[in-house]
């Protein structure tokens, strides 16, 4: 049996397994007191992450931005993000000073700094990211905590990236890299939302929406209904002939999706300061319902993944 045979998710749930007391969140867990530390990571590679004729300001930018969106999704105050280059011998120096550029103005432009990392020679550009935060225990909002009636949300409109990667791929659109690659979390959106107490889960959708709430429902062992007309689908998604298909299956849009308790939905969507959307409900099968055009039907679990997707993913 191959990695492409099961997974990224199967293969993250094996070394759990050997590991024991790992934490399938989007970030790690340190006790602190009365504070959490969160500490996250993530790795990208030009093959599979950067379109032909991303730059490298736009590289650094992206590698920052993906890790803190894994603070914010937990509430987070992000603290300090430290970078690993993997980069092949014959290339530019330039390089290295366009990439570092991006990556300062990302941590600048949400609160926090580059405070190390370390540097390979590679045949291909491999760049490791690790974000560290600090959250108030009452504050940290965890994958796992959905309660039946709970209302499902999301901030901001799903589709956009994904419709960019299709318009990159009919021509080569400058601006659809920029869309692809210059993220910006949801960091002081997560803060604020934490800040009411009536999230009870939340992750960033990096994925897709569909593969989100199905690794929640695997987490938490209850199910969603979700009301197609209300998905907030992108402009550019919108004007494309499977939009609709791009705000539930395409990965990159790093929104946020919250479960809430109904009694603080309005607090929640009054303190996040940014468009929030009423999606759906939590619901105690373990199954993902669309409800479209007044029929249900179950929501495909697909998006992208490691090791089984093929082509470019964000």
């Amino acid at each position: 049996m191959e990695l492409r045979d099961i997974g990224e998710r199967r293969a993250i749930t094996i070394m759990a397994e050997r590991y024991g007391s790992i934490n399938l969140d989007d970030c790690a867990t340190i006790d602190a007191g009365d504070e959490f530390f969160l500490v996250t990571t993530d790795m990208v590679n030009k093959t599979t992450h950067f379109p032909d004729g991303s730059t490298p300001y736009q590289m650094g930018w992206f590698i920052v931005a993906v890790n803190l969106s894994d603070i914010a999704a937990k509430g987070g105050l992000p603290v300090g993000v430290t970078l690993s280059l993997g980069l092949p011998g014959d290339e530019n120096v330039d390089f290295i000073r366009e990439l570092s550029r991006g990556a300062d103005d990302c941590a600048k432009k949400f609160g926090t700094k580059i405070i190390g990392g370390d540097t390979k020679e590679m045949d291909s550009i491999t760049i490791c990211g690790t974000a560290i935060g600090r959250v108030k225990k009452g504050d940290f909002m965890p994958r796992k905590g959905t309660r039946p009636g709970d209302i499902i949300c999301v901030t901001g409109e799903l589709g956009g990236t994904g419709a960019a990667l299709n318009s990159l791929e009919e021509d080569k659109d400058d601006k659809a890299i920029g869309k692809i690659l210059i993220v910006h979390p949801r960091v002081e959106e997560g803060m604020a939302a934490a800040s009411t107490h009536g999230v009870t889960a939340s992750m960033d959708i990096s994925d897709g929406l569909a593969s989100s709430l199905y690794q929640l429902m695997d987490i938490n062992g209850m199910g969603f209904s979700i009301r197609a007309e209300k998905i907030p689908v992108a402009v550019e998604a919108k004007s494309r002939e499977n939009g609709f298909d791009s705000s539930l299956y395409s990965g990159g849009d790093y929104e946020l999706l919250f479960t809430i308790s109904p009694d603080k939905f309005k607090a929640v969507k009054e303190a996040v300061g940014c468009k929030v959307t009423e999606i759906g409900t939590v619901i105690k099968e373990e199954k993902v319902i669309l409800i479209e055009g007044g029929k249900e039907k179950e929501m495909e679990n697909r998006g992208y993944e490691h090791f089984l997707s093929r082509g470019k993913t964000i």
